[in-house]
């Protein structure tokens, strides 16, 4: 596991500051082969659980970013050495990779995402990065069982060439992650152009509707999930996994491991921090 990583339930999460994630994501838009980036969350964690081959997949992505607030806990309860430092959203995450893209003139292409969503971020971006090469891509229909892209849509993007591909194809069969990084192993070597995949999860949606980007405090508190259960009442299912049927999974982890006393004191001390 390299420096500065953490393995919460069996996930590897790589603790990086944003310095040192610009410079890493700069590294592999100049490199000489595809990598894959993917942005576990509390859902991730506990679809892998049950996920074998989507362990797998997040175990051997070239970069793991932490997204959540309730993976730097699970951190506190579950591991003694240092807590999780850091966490990145999906939506700064591809904010930054477009200044990127745009800085080192590397096209990126936007691949999935619903209805108009990709169109308008993609001319938000246009605004704010006038020089980035953004391209969306509607993938069509992909299959939840065997997740992989037509030949058709696979030809369309090779022919884009794009450096960066950035993935949101939603949820797996029974509401699980791991879609759109299945996807991502399955097309990595199939592109030439290529040097970074990553998984956006629903940022695209995100970014299309600004009111649904938490203010700072609420983001600062770890208090996302808060803000989008009052603007998306219809996500509460999704939220509920993430708030409370993860910390309850982190919390019987820790009472098998004989450490709960132990990590009600380290979260107890994260919470007042």
């Amino acid at each position: 596991m390299p420096t500065g990583s953490h393995k919460i339930l069996g996930v590897r999460l790589d603790d990086l500051t944003e310095a040192e994630l610009r410079a890493k994501l700069v590294s592999f838009l100049r490199g000489d082969k595809p990598k894959v980036v993917v942005t576990p969350n509390p859902e991730f964690l506990l679809s892998a659980m049950q996920d074998p081959e989507f362990r797998t997949i997040l175990d051997r992505a070239d970069l793991s970013i932490p997204d959540g607030a309730g993976l730097r806990f699970a951190s506190a309860a579950l591991e003694d050495m240092e807590v999780l430092k850091t966490r990145h959203t999906g939506v700064a995450t591809l904010e930054l990779l477009a200044a990127l893209c745009s800085l080192e003139g590397k096209r990126l292409l936007l691949l999935g995402g619903s209805g108009k969503d990709p169109e308008i971020v993609a001319a938000g971006f246009k605004v704010k990065f006038p020089t980035l090469d953004v391209v969306p891509l509607d993938p069509g229909i992909v299959d939840d069982v065997t997740p992989r892209l037509s030949e058709a849509v696979l030809a369309r993007l090779a022919s884009l060439e794009p450096v960066v591909i950035a993935v949101a194809l939603g949820q797996g069969r029974g509401r699980r992650q791991g879609k759109q990084e299945k996807v991502m192993a399955a097309m990595k070597d199939r592109l030439p152009s290529v040097r970074l995949l990553i998984g956006v999860g629903g940022a695209i949606h995100t970014l299309s509707h600004p009111k649904l980007i938490p203010p700072l405090a609420w983001r600062q508190r770890g208090v996302e999930w808060l803000w989008r259960l009052i603007k998306q009442p219809w996500r509460w299912q999704r939220i509920g996994r993430a708030v409370v049927i993860f910390p309850v999974v982190v919390a019987w982890e820790a009472l098998m491991r004989k450490r709960f006393v132990t990590a009600v004191k380290r979260v107890s001390h994260e919470l007042f921090r």
